[in-house]
């Protein structure tokens, strides 16, 4: 007797394989644009050459594109949340979001892509709830760059999310931090009842959480921030608990809660976290001689490496 298949676990199960991003286009016979954002792709052969694609049967634009006999694959840079975004929607300004150009015989190809994949429709499959769109590559295009990923539900960014990942996979909780700098001066969190300061951070266990989560987070205090790279990583045991830190720029007018510190006058004793404080007057010296390393390790050693 087969046991009933919880669907939400069976999709949270689905959400352990890591996969890229694409946008998928076509036009309507009247040639209106249309397109979808899916990470349900794959190369399917080399000889001939084929791919195939997957689109919900529930989808709005489902029997269109069964119907289209040419499509597009393309597949998004890093850089390119924001039109990921937009296409998983219904929105019908979609195309107005984005820049694109038309391919060869008229597809919509959307600008910046690492990859597009021109295709005729070669066969159509339906699978379930599902619709499998085959398509035989007529050209195609490449760029180096670095790809939009999606895990767990979420959206990855190479390299930074790495230690993210592996502190998921332990279960382990997960501190994600920046140092945020701004002409010399480093954005702090203030306790104004122990007068202690801290460096911005967010933290969840087991749970995959990003930077973006953590800009977002700056954001409700008014700060616009951007990350450059990991800092620092380091692992207690006792917890089990990683600290990811990223260097980053900010800007905007802080708040009671925070506030910009000039590295002269920044209190190393108000900071209670020792790893920090650590990560802090490393940070200070490298700051000002414009050279960086990574650290990774535990709150007491670890290894260094420079940046670039």
């Amino acid at each position: 007797m087969t046991l009933p298949i919880d669907s939400r676990e069976l999709r949270r199960a689905f959400g352990q394989f890591g996969t890229g991003v694409t946008i998928v286009t076509t036009r309507e016979p009247d040639g209106t644009p249309r397109g979808f954002t899916a990470n349900s792709f794959s190369s399917v052969s080399l000889d001939p050459p084929l791919v195939l694609v997957c689109i919900a049967k529930s989808a709005a634009s489902a029997g269109i594109f069964s119907n289209a006999p040419c499509f597009a694959v393309n597949v998004l840079a890093e850089d390119q949340k924001e039109a990921s975004n937009v296409f998983a929607t219904q929105r019908p300004d979609k195309f107005e979001s984005v820049d694109w150009q038309e391919s060869s015989n008229g597809i919509p190809l959307i600008t910046g892509t690492l990859a597009s994949f021109e295709c005729n429709r070669f066969s159509i499959v339906e699978a379930g709830d599902h619709v499998i769109l085959i398509g035989q590559v007529e050209a195609f295009s490449v760029r180096e760059g670095r790809p939009l990923l999606y895990y767990r539900g979420a959206y990855l960014t190479l390299g930074f999310e790495a230690p993210l990942i592996h502190a998921a996979s332990r279960q382990a909780e997960t501190v994600l931090g920046g140092i945020f700098e701004r002409d010399g001066a480093v954005l702090f969190e203030i306790d104004s009842a122990s007068g202690t300061i801290s460096l911005p951070s967010i933290g969840k266990n087991g749970d995959i959480i990003t930077h973006s989560q953590l800009i977002k987070s700056l954001a409700t205090f008014g700060i616009r921030a951007n990350v450059d790279f990991v800092y620092a990583v380091f692992e207690e045991e006792v917890p089990g608990r990683v600290s990811i830190y990223y260097r980053g720029h900010a800007d905007g007018e802080t708040r009671t809660a925070m506030a910009f510190i000039p590295f002269d006058d920044i209190d190393l004793d108000r900071i209670i976290d020792p790893a920090c404080r650590s990560m802090l007057t490393r940070y200070i010296g490298e700051a000002r001689q414009k050279s960086f390393a990574v650290y990774m390790g535990n709150e007491t050693e670890g290894v260094i490496r420079p940046v670039g």
